[in-house]
């Protein structure tokens, strides 16, 4: 059995049917002052609207964290709402930064080069572009380029949404840990 209505039309009551199946955030509009976006909590408000995120100037890292020449691109800075930390890291062959470790993990994705991931005491595990690699919550370790490639990745950190939430640095990296000795 076909629905038409009344007049015969079947497409109107197929419109109709469709304006009852509206989600209940939308059907609840007119309860909530018109506003029709409701946040992940469920309060009401104006929805997030899409846009170009500002571009942060290139930096050199600072070499009391890092060895060798390190240039970051931050993409997000780790503030609410996502509290996620995204940069575009470059690394010249052979720079590294220092131990470090993060509250709520880290990973890296390499997009560019040959790169070495390590975790305190662990092996050293090489990285080329396509790579993704995941280091746990609160596990020292270092990344950077190989000794003859340069390497970009996109490391991936979450702050809580507090940025200084993101790192904890220790030591430099020294050669033998570098070369896996």
């Amino acid at each position: 059995m076909s629905a038409t209505s009344s007049n015969g039309d079947r497409r109107s009551v197929l419109r109709a049917s469709a304006a009852l199946s509206t989600p209940a955030a939308l059907a609840g509009s007119a309860i909530n002052g018109g506003t029709a976006y409701a946040d992940e909590l469920g309060n009401a408000g104006s929805p997030p609207t899409t846009g170009k995120l500002p571009k942060a100037p290139t930096a050199k890292g600072p070499a009391e964290r890092l060895t060798g020449d390190v240039w970051l691109d931050t993409l997000t800075a780790g503030e609410e709402p996502s509290g996620i930390l995204v940069a575009e890291v470059r690394f010249a062959p052979c720079s590294r930064p220092a131990w470090h470790r993060h509250a709520y993990g880290q990973t890296l994705h390499v997009t560019e080069g040959v790169g070495l991931v390590r975790a305190r005491g662990g092996k050293l595990i090489v990285m080329r572009a396509g790579d993704t690699v995941y280091t746990p919550p609160g596990e020292w370790h270092f990344h950077g380029a190989a000794r003859e490639h340069f390497m970009t990745h996109l490391a991936m950190v979450s702050t809580g949404g507090d940025p200084r939430n993101g790192t904890e640095w220790g030591d430099h990296v020294t050669d033998e840990d570098y070369d896996g000795r």
